[in-house]
């Protein structure tokens, strides 16, 4: 299956450019679906400035677990998708709008 999503530095919300935290170049590559998620999850989660920790504490995880969803590491399931999407409140289907 040929992958044309792409997640582009340029398809930063502004609201991320208003945050605090230092920014970082997205790849301008196809990528799986793991890593097109954990790219939504760290872009949610910048545009409220939420660090790692915070959200990890926030969802009963730990922050090694956010990190590595957030690179596309982990495979996550459906209860960890409803409850990272609670902590950042925002509806799970946000996880999976993919910016070209």
């Amino acid at each position: 299956m040929e992958h044309k999503p792409l997640v582009t530095s340029s398809a930063l919300p502004k609201e991320l450019k208003n945050c605090k935290q230092k920014q970082e170049d997205i790849i301008e590559t196809p990528m799986r679906i793991e890593a097109r998620f954990g790219v939504n999850v760290k872009l949610l989660r910048r545009k409220r400035c939420i660090t790692q920790v915070e959200l990890a504490k926030r969802c009963g995880l730990h922050q090694n677990y956010i990190s590595e969803i957030e690179h596309g590491k982990r495979n996550v399931t459906l209860r960890v998708i409803e409850t990272i999407a609670k902590a950042l409140e925002v509806h799970e289907k946000e996880f999976f709008n993919w910016r070209e």
